[in-house]
């Protein structure tokens, strides 16, 4: 396939403003400041039918100035408006009702002249997609996560966001992905931008925990790749390389037959220790099938949606939520996900487990194995010790 290319607007060095943080000062701990986004004011300008999309971050305080532009102020009239501006959660968008192919702004932001770039659902019509957002994962893994929701849950296309990788380029890895896979069409995007602060205890300063206010880079992955690519799909599920989905029928099928069409479903970690001498540099998702009884911390829920049941302006696809929908305060018991602590660069805390195996301490997940055993992903006990 022909790579996608973006349309960023990033402010210059000399530009008089930067975005405002949503966070007080005393809420930032020593990471905040290199990992927060107080640049980009979009990730990509993209035609929607009629419409010219800005989308990118939040804009705060940027928002007036970028407005102030001629192009954009004469647009936002009270009568026959063409344009509107869309604020949602850690995400915005301008849409413009214009044919140009060029954007022009000239304002008190700087000058910015970006072509429109095409709109390219057609890509990925009529199809099952399998979308996340990764950086310098093994591309073992990747391809182990593709087969499996192939094989298991009926994916028939791949939108991979990489998340400026430094240990390949986004064309290598789709080049990689698709010899591996070569039945399947698969897009991997180029998204260059700040993942973002953490919140939580992983933000915490002082012991104090932090708001999730901070970090725009996934959820602007996740409406991008709505608009821009995934406006035709059938279903998409939205799942990490370390997240496998588990039930009784697939679930793009079930999420299709749904009221509403979007299921949620919660996740449960699988733990990293084997009996099996497993590596990081060796190990795949066949190797980890057992959960660890003295395990407490929750994993928050994804989701699979047909992109026909959502409302362009009151529904915001993001991480753990489509925001908006009724049916987002809704977890299904019918599917859930495993969370492989194995299969990580810890690039947030260290997930390995390298202690002694304990027969007592951890369960056969026998719902993962057998998914696993149906992909034709498991590694038996054997191989794995002879591994």
């Amino acid at each position: 396939m022909n790579a996608v290319e973006l349309s960023p607007l990033v402010l210059g060095p000399d530009a008089p403003l930067r975005r405002a943080s949503p966070r007080p000062e005393h809420l930032r701990n020593a990471a905040y400041t290199g990992q927060f986004d107080w640049e980009t004011l979009a990730y990509d300008v993209y035609r929607v039918g009629h419409d010219i999309v800005i989308q990118g971050p939040p804009l705060f305080n940027l928002a007036a100035p970028l407005l102030a532009a001629p192009a954009l102020r004469s647009r936002f009239g009270p009568l026959f408006p063409r344009a509107r501006r869309i604020e949602r959660n850690r995400a915005s968008e301008i849409w413009l009702r214009s044919p140009a192919e060029r954007l022009v702004l000239d304002g008190p932001l700087g000058q910015f002249d970006v072509a429109v770039q095409p709109n390219q659902s057609d890509r990925f019509a009529g199809r099952r997609v399998l979308h996340t957002l990764s950086k310098d994962n093994e591309p073992r893994w990747i391809i182990d996560w593709i087969r499996y929701y192939q094989r298991v849950h009926g994916a028939d296309a791949v939108l991979f966001y990489d998340n400026a990788s430094t240990r390949y380029s986004a064309a290598a890895l789709e080049a990689e992905l698709t010899a591996a896979c070569p039945q399947l069409p698969i897009t991997v995007v180029h998204w260059p931008y700040k993942y973002g602060p953490q919140g939580g205890l992983a933000g915490a300063v002082n012991g104090i925990e932090t708001a999730w206010d901070s970090d725009y880079c996934q959820t602007g992955s996740l409406q991008h790749a709505r608009f821009r690519f995934l406006r035709g799909a059938k279903s998409v599920l939205n799942v990490d390389i370390d997240e496998l989905v588990v039930g009784r029928e697939p679930v793009f099928a079930a999420t299709e037959a749904a009221r509403g069409g979007f299921l949620k479903f919660a996740g449960q970690w699988i733990t990293s220790a084997t009996p099996n001498g497993i590596t990081r540099e060796t190990c795949r998702h066949g190797h980890f099938t057992l959960r660890d009884r003295e395990e407490t911390e929750s994993c928050p829920p994804k989701w699979c949606v047909v992109p026909a049941a959502c409302d362009d302006v009151r529904h915001t696809w993001s991480v753990h939520n489509l925001f908006g929908a009724p049916a987002n305060r809704q977890v299904t018991s019918e599917f859930a996900y495993r969370h492989l602590k194995g299969i990580s660069n810890n690039w947030k805390y260290n997930r390995w487990d390298a202690g002694s195996f304990d027969a007592q301490r951890y369960v056969e997940d026998e719902a993962l194995r057998d998914a696993l055993a149906l992909a034709g992903l498991l590694v038996p006990v054997a191989a794995s010790a002879a591994a």
